[in-house]
């Protein structure tokens, strides 16, 4: 397929939109951008974007697609069943048009590369097309969706869309921390852990139903289109693992016998697809050599697909796939504002299935309340960072009347009190079969976690499940010939259990059926099975649950037992020895004698060698850093990184006194995770202690609440300031700032004066044209501007810094705007800018090579000065190859590339204008 057939691809689907138009009164841009923030389960499309698909210059994503096609219907005035129509007819016609333009892409690479056109492996049929038309809307139904704790125990028929409220979570990896987006976009092959809770599962659902829909953010726009598949392991657990044309059985089950024959290897074969692994930790360890031949194969029959694993931390090690080229990292705790936005969705949702305004202002202020007791009680800042302990805690905290537990399994003996004894009581829900007191339920819940433990097992079919309630209820004389309709009642009503697909049954969460496993063990007394299995993955989080749950003689013969055995097991002991530092953290009343051999057996954990080292010393308290050694130069980085997050996770003023001798020697790994701990110490302390010691080679950025610290850190050379503050004259007092950057500032940028240091200055925001900031001194060389301009008239950033004094103007050698080209008038720049030299554009238009070449002669004959010019593209291989094939007169171009981010057409003047 050549170029104009890819256009005409875009032009058709616009074709068909503008018909939707005008059959529904030719409504103006403004009016078709407000009624797509009124569809239901649609999004606001701006009018910008709008335009473009409308005029055929470029496909929306299939959700701005469909928001458009169903904002004509509303105008229109049609009924629910035009709407639904509409949008399933906008899906077809959106996976076409896309499938074109891949094809069109794939064509042109292969071009490039000098190899012969795509094979049919690679170049979809209009079968396969038609399939995806099924298949995207299947997955996205099953994933789109999460239970958010509380809400669904409100309505259990509430539908809560994951991908409107995610959260980006943060990942570890060999460097400093990062956003999972930034962290893996480069990456092939992924390998993800964390603890239980964590949001493995949930990251998961969000790259499969983002790219189908296309709108994972950048960098990761190179994943965006990628056929998902979806396989949660437990499916597996108790048949052989997946083949490839097996691989459509858990997200589009009743799909999988009309899929085009060879559908799945073909899609695997096209370099394009996402191959989603969840839960290695939910398959016995057995299995996990088997788990991992089995990718071995995946991975060498199809090298180009995109492959994330995720498991527990203790169930595999970061290098368990190293050999296979797989990038491992760690799902890190959810910081106070992450923890602040997630409340902040929690409650927004509840305030969604409110019956009266009254309930919804009491959400308001339970909301803020809930936010103020994160920041003021650290035990809880600690458990909330943790999003499932989070939701709970969130639901806790509005079924209890903001009287919150301290401590994990306290935590959850609430929550299942709350789901147990007073759900249906309150409600006054009726039921099939036998009305099961709180306490039967409890016990049959119990068993059956014990059995699914003791068994290795994490999900069962609904026959298992009817068996096993059959035999408890025989033992407890309770209803034996009502098995059915208990089992029944415990999946649709105890709010544990679910049914994650046909004839399967596992519980909610993982952790719940630990910790009522835990119970169950106490109560059949079988502390002894316990020690023995100590050391395997799967039991561990059990091992905690027991400690925290059990009488004061039970938890002193579990701690004394772990010790004893972690000196007779050599090829256990360090873990073993882990697992007891931390029971006697998570007790209280255990003999001191037993604290006193943990505390000893715990200096052999000193320095901690890893993050699980490090939680389980911190469980100890401040006495262990009393024995932990300050910067050395034989530690080794992980080394260094277990210390700091030992006294991350202790807190107080001693730990911030070990923390200021790691900031006192510069290193720039140190300083970014000094600053990330930030958030977790008191504000104003933390930076006086601690952060006035950094050297600052790195950058900075800081929220609002931050802000007026910085007074002590003038050393910071880079700065960023996200969000609106009140006051920004703090700046002034930063004698060695160098760059500057505002993102989504106050318009007035109350007190802002530019130091007189500054060489760089970007906005990311509007900005009143009265209160731009303008340089003490001629030193500001770089301007990066991105979406800025003034809120009262629409002045752009660049021509507010053309009203600069001249001198100002003249030591501007750099300009970074986002803007079109064509509003970019190169006289003007010239007359503003004299001493520019290097202009780059970031632009969200379609543009093409005509379009490049006029802009470029434009620049010669008006601007003398100017050496160079910078092009952001779309990533559009098609247009990048024209660009670098084609020829520019007096311009030398190049390209910069770097995986999964836009392209950088470099143009560089030769000869004299």
């Amino acid at each position: 397929m050549d170029q104009s057939e890819d256009l005409s691809a875009a032009a058709d689907f616009a074709v068909w939109l503008a018909r939707l138009r005008a059959h529904a009164g030719d409504p103006s841009l403004a009016v078709l951008a407000r009624l797509t923030g009124a569809v239901p389960r649609g999004r606001p499309v701006p009018k910008s974007t709008l335009g473009r698909a409308l005029q055929g210059e470029s496909l929306p994503s299939v959700d701005d697609a469909v928001s458009i096609a169903v904002a004509c219907v509303l105008h229109e005035g049609g009924g629910r069943e035009r709407a639904e129509a509409v949008r399933r007819e906008c899906r077809e016609r959106w996976v076409r048009a896309k499938s074109a333009e891949r094809e069109a892409t794939l064509t042109a690479k292969a071009a490039a590369d000098g190899e012969p056109a795509p094979s049919a492996a690679a170049v979809r049929t209009a079968a396969e097309q038609a399939f995806l038309a099924k298949y995207h809307p299947c997955v996205e139904t099953l994933l789109d969706t999460m239970e958010l704790f509380g809400v669904t125990l409100r309505r259990s028929d509430f539908r809560y869309r994951m991908s409107t409220s995610y959260i980006s979570l943060t990942v570890q990896g060999e460097g400093s921390a990062q956003r999972v987006q930034e962290a893996i976009h480069a990456a092939k092959r992924v390998l993800i852990r964390g603890d239980a809770g964590s949001g493995k599962t949930t990251l998961l659902k969000w790259l499969a139903v983002g790219a189908i829909r296309g709108d994972l953010p950048e960098p990761m726009g190179r994943w965006n289109g990628a056929t998902p598949f979806f396989l949660p392991l437990r499916h597996f657990a108790e048949r052989p693992l997946p083949a490839p044309e097996d691989f459509l059985t858990y997200a589009a089950r009743t799909l999988a016998d009309v899929a085009p024959d060879g559908f799945v290897r073909d899609a695997l074969d096209s370099a394009h697809s996402l191959v989603l692994i969840d839960g290695v930790d939910e398959l016995p360890a057995s299995r996990r050599d088997e788990v991992r031949d089995w990718l071995r194969e995946l991975t060498s029959g199809y090298p180009d697909c995109r492959y994330v694993v995720t498991s527990r931390q203790a169930a595999v090690t970061e290098r368990w796939l190293a050999p296979m080229g797989f990038a491992s990292f760690e799902l890190a705790p959810m910081g106070p504002s992450d923890q602040n936005q997630f409340i902040e969705h929690w409650h927004t949702t509840m305030r969604s299935t409110a019956e009266d305004a009254e309930e919804r202002a009491r959400l308001t202020t339970y909301e803020h309340a809930l936010v103020r007791s994160l920041s003021e009680r650290r035990e809880l800042r600690r458990l909330g960072g943790n999003p499932l302990l989070c939701a709970l805690l969130c639901a806790l905290h509005w079924d209890r009347d903001m009287q919150l537990p301290d401590d994990r399994v306290k935590v959850y003996d609430a929550a299942l009190e709350m789901l147990l004894v007073r759900r249906d009581q309150q409600r006054n829900i009726a039921v099939e079969g036998p009305r099961l007191r709180s306490g039967v339920q409890e016990m049959l819940l119990r068993r059956l976690a014990y059995w699914m433990i003791r068994n290795d097992l994490t999900e069962i079919s609904f026959a298992q499940l009817t068996g096993r309630v059959a035999a408890y209820l025989a033992d407890s004389a309770q209803y034996p010939e009502e098995s059915a309709a208990v089992a029944r009642q415990l999946l649709e009503r105890s709010g544990l259990l679910r049914a994650p697909a046909h004839d399967s049954v596992d519980f909610v969460h993982r952790t719940f059926q630990e910790y009522l496993a835990a119970d169950q063990l106490l109560n059949d007394g079988d502390l002894a099975l316990l020690i023995k299995h100590a050391h395997e993955d799967q039991w561990q989080d059990v091992v905690v649950m027991v400690s925290g749950r059990a009488r004061d003689s039970e938890r002193d013969h579990l701690i004394k037992s772990l010790l004893k055995r972690a000196r007779r097991d050599k090829a256990h002991r360090l873990r073993l020895t882990v697992l007891a530092v931390d029971c006697v953290g998570d007790g209280t009343a255990i003999d001191p004698r037993v604290v006193d051999e943990a505390r000893r057996r715990a200096a052999e954990l000193i320095p901690p060698q890893n993050p699980a080292q490090a939680a389980a010393l911190a469980n100890l308290g401040e006495v262990v850093l009393d024995q932990m050694p300050g910067p050395r130069p034989e530690l080794a980085p992980g080394v260094v990184r277990a210390i700091l997050e030992t006294c991350r996770l202790v807190g107080g003023p001693s730990a911030m006194r070990l923390l200021a001798r790691f900031a006192a020697v510069p290193d720039l790994e140190t300083e970014r995770r000094l600053v990330g701990m930030w958030p977790d110490f008191d504000t104003a302390e933390f930076a006086h202690v601690v952060l006035s010691e950094l050297s600052w080679l790195g950058p900075l950025t800081v929220g609002p609440h931050e802000l007026p610290h910085l007074h002590r850190l003038t050393g910071v050379t880079d700065l960023t300031v996200d969000g609106a503050a009140d006051s920004y004259a703090v700046v002034r007092r930063l004698r060695n700032l160098r760059s500057l950057r505002l993102v989504d500032p106050e318009p007035g940028l109350s007190g802002l004066e530019l130091p007189p240091a500054l060489l760089v200055l970007s906005l990311d925001g509007s900005v009143r044209h009265d209160r731009f900031p303008v340089p003490t001194a001629p030193g500001v060389q770089e301007l990066w501007f991105d979406d800025c301009a003034c809120p009262d008239c629409g002045l752009s950033a660049w021509r507010m810094a053309g009203l600069w004094p001249a001198e100002a103007r003249r030591a501007v050698w750099l300009l970074s705007v986002r803007a079109a080209p064509a509003t970019l008038d190169p006289r003007l720049l010239a007359e503003r800018f004299p001493g520019l030299s290097v202009l780059a554009v970031r632009s969200d238009m379609v543009f093409g090579v005509g379009e490049v070449a006029d802009y470029l002669k434009r620049l010669r004959e008006c601007f003398p000065a100017l050496t160079e010019f910078r092009l952001y593209s779309h990533g559009d291989d098609g247009l990048d190859q024209q660009l670098q094939e084609a020829g520019f007169l007096h311009w030398t171009h190049t390209m910069e590339a770097a995986p999964g981010t836009r392209t950088t057409h470099v143009f560089t003047r030769t000869g004299a204008g």
